[in-house]
């Protein structure tokens, strides 16, 4: 089968991505990427994303898409009216997201093009963002059926009318997690719900089986963006009072971000130079040395003033079938994949001094340590694998 992929990027934080299309390719599905942005640089990334990056259609320049514009209107004027009337509609429901999809309407009549060429099937898109907005044009010109998986910030931040209105548009909506369901449910009616189905972001747990382990006590590691809703300032706090309290330890964060400046500050204000290191982004094949020494994975994530909150951090699957247990709060659909007690920790949000006491205690005992780190990788390998979900998504594309 032939399908287009839309997303926004294809950067080091969309690994979940590139995993599920090569899932799809090894499955002898063709995938066609469409890209809504600009090529980007290619360094620090992994080879996979580099892999997927050259195969990728990436958004051409202006006077490409004016072009392909006119085209469209000459070859499929009725067609084209419908996005204008969808794009009336749109606007009496959120400016914003108007606005948005009108800017993606000149690219969308590119890709449109790509996709009749390649002679696509249908339309999967990742988040219900304004790549959501793009997809749906493009199902309009080329009709086709779209669907798309829903994350996190994509559904959290954006206006309940607008959400219902392009997500009632879908074939179906997959969900990595339960949570997402119920919180389409209570925004947006039961209309929405009811087109959802659970499909996880996965990765290749295989990938991470014969990952060493060699954990160092006192070794502390997290991988993310280094954005709010993480919730790593609130980490770097407990590592003043772990400090404080004399226990032993080391925090490497990989990853980058734009609280970068705000965390080197903090962790200057905290004087701990010493404890805790940002190590900047990093290939995702590099990553199975770090976990390798760590004793535990720490993401303390919140939920910020916008609503904006993690999904279900891939980063974490990552950890956990390297055997790492995870430290993280009780939001959004963590508690789907760390089960408390079972598989790692979960702290109350916001609370440091309580994931203090949590950090303190598992880094004191090395077989509770091992004991969570074997049920994390058995949790993963269940239910988190890129093969299963992937298979999961294809046969939703079919039917």
């Amino acid at each position: 089968m032939k399908v287009a992929y839309i997303v926004s990027s294809l950067k080091i934080s969309m690994t979940f991505v590139v995993n599920e299309l090569e899932a799809h390719e090894k499955a002898g599905w063709q995938i066609l990427p469409l890209v809504s942005c600009k090529p980007g640089p290619l360094e620090n990334l992994s080879e996979i994303m580099v892999k997927w990056n050259k195969q990728a259609v990436h958004r051409p320049s202006i006077l490409v898409q004016i072009g392909a514009t006119l085209r469209e209107v000459i070859t499929h004027p009725i067609r084209f009216g419908k996005i204008l009337f969808w794009l009336v509609t749109l606007l009496i429901h959120s400016p914003l997201e108007f606005a948005k999809a009108l800017y993606e309407l000149t690219a969308c009549c590119c890709f449109a093009d790509k996709c009749r060429r390649f002679g696509a099937e249908h339309i999967h898109v990742h988040f219900a963002s304004r790549s959501l907005s793009l997809g749906l044009m493009m199902g309009m010109l080329t009709d086709l059926p779209v669907s798309c998986t829903v994350h996190a910030f994509d559904i959290f931040t954006r206006s309940p009318g607008s959400l219902r209105m392009r997500l009632a548009k879908c074939k179906f909506i997959a969900s990595i997690s339960q949570f997402n369901v119920e919180y389409l449910r209570n925004t947006c009616g039961s209309s929405v719900a009811d087109l959802c189905r659970i499909v996880h972001c996965g990765i290749d747990a295989e990938k991470f089986s014969s990952v060493s382990r060699q954990p160092e006590a006192g070794r502390i590691v997290c991988v993310c963006r280094l954005s709010e809703k993480k919730g790593l300032d609130i980490a770097i706090r407990a590592c003043a009072q772990l400090r404080d309290n004399k226990v032993k330890f080391q925090f490497e964060i990989a990853g980058d971000g734009p609280q970068r400046r705000v965390l080197e500050e903090l962790i200057e204000r905290l004087n701990l130079a010493d404890h805790v290191k940002l190590l900047g982004a990093r290939p995702n094949d590099r990553l199975t040395e770090l976990f390798s020494r760590a004793s535990v994975f720490l993401m303390p994530c919140v939920k910020t003033p916008d609503g904006d909150m993690d999904g279900i951090p891939v980063a974490m699957m990552e950890a956990m079938a390297c055997e790492v247990p995870v430290v993280s709060t009780a939001i959004s659909g963590i508690p789907e994949l760390l089960e408390d007690g079972i598989t790692g920790r979960l702290a109350p949000e916001n609370n440091v001094d309580t994931l203090t006491q949590i950090l303190q205690e598992l880094l004191g005992d090395m077989d509770k340590i091992e004991q969570f780190g074997r049920a994390g990788r058995q949790r993963v390998l269940k239910d988190f694998s890129i093969l299963e979900n992937a298979a999961k998504l294809r046969e939703l594309i079919r039917s």
